[in-house]
């Protein structure tokens, strides 16, 4: 990518990971003429260690003379803590990003967390998607450090005696992905995260295809398009094999994610409905053909 003269925030955790990529981007700005400014959250989740982070990257921050930005919740609702988190921290990145005109976000996410993230997705059932890894940009999101191993970070903070706060729930293994992680770091060498890191590369151009093919599939099963409906042959959908995979990828993005519901419908007599997740959509078959209609203010 080309950042230069671009405004980023860099998302700094006080562990390891952001304290490194904060580190890199210090020594790059002036080269590449970016303004650099700190984002922080503190969701006081760890007591005493959540406080010594607050320190420490304010400290950071004024001996580097970066701008630090901080914000911090009080988590009260009962639904996972983390999840939780992962959602407001975004929701303010966002706001932050608009509110001050900035490029980009920098993630302190590395090649061990995106090994760690296939593993999770392939437990909890995926596809191409899920066994790609985590991407590098992702609309104002950037991950600079993903082609690296933790391995690496961790020399290059100790070379350049960066200090950083250990995050204790990462060890906690009521958590799946602390307990991959602990697997993980006993089976994989250096050798094996370059195999996955180019497989990771290859996926993301055979997704890249995947999503091209199914561009021009779409084009094919929709004859008649307009703001309230859009009309599907069912000729054109027999054509398609496995049908069932291509019904979920057409349909999910209109939250139709039962595709049992959806085969019934095209072998049902004309006039049957069904509703999307939470009524956003319906289908209706009329004669040898699928019609979907928006419900609310949802676009087709």
């Amino acid at each position: 990518m080309d950042l230069k003269e671009k405004k980023i925030y860099i998302a700094v955790s006080g562990g390891v990971d952001s304290l490194v990529l904060l580190d890199l981007f210090f020594r790059i700005k002036d080269l590449a003429n970016l303004k650099i400014e700190v984002l922080h959250c503190n969701f006081k989740l760890r007591g005493d260690e959540s406080e010594e982070e607050d320190k420490l990257i304010k400290t950071i921050c004024k001996n580097k003379k970066i701008i630090l930005h901080t914000k911090s919740f009080n988590l009260r609702k009962k639904s996972s803590k983390q999840i939780l988190a992962r959602k407001l921290r975004y929701l303010w990145f966002k706001r932050m990003l608009k509110k001050n005109s900035f490029n980009y976000i920098a993630l302190g996410h590395h090649l061990n967390d995106s090994i760690e993230t296939i593993f999770l997705n392939i437990i909890r059932g995926t596809g191409v998607k899920g066994i790609k890894g985590i991407v590098f940009k992702k609309k104002y999101l950037i991950r600079p450090l993903l082609d690296f191993p933790k391995k690496e970070i961790l020399s290059y903070a100790k070379t350049n005696k960066i200090s950083w706060i250990e995050d204790s729930s990462n060890i906690n293994e009521k958590f799946l992905r602390n307990k991959i992680r602990k697997i993980l770091n006993k089976l994989l060498n250096n050798e094996a995260y370059l195999g996955i890191n180019k497989t990771f590369h290859i996926l993301k151009d055979e997704y890249l295809i995947i999503n091209n093919h199914l561009n021009i599939i779409k084009k094919y099963i929709w004859f008649k398009t307009n703001r309230k409906e859009k009309t599907l042959r069912l000729k054109n959908l027999f054509n398609l094999h496995p049908i069932k995979i291509y019904l979920y990828k057409i349909f999910k993005d209109y939250y139709f994610n039962n595709i049992r519901s959806l085969i019934k419908l095209i072998i049902s007599k004309s006039g049957k409905k069904i509703n999307s997740k939470k009524s956003y959509f319906y289908i209706k078959k009329k004669n040898k053909k699928l019609i979907l209609y928006r419900n609310k203010k949802q676009k087709i």
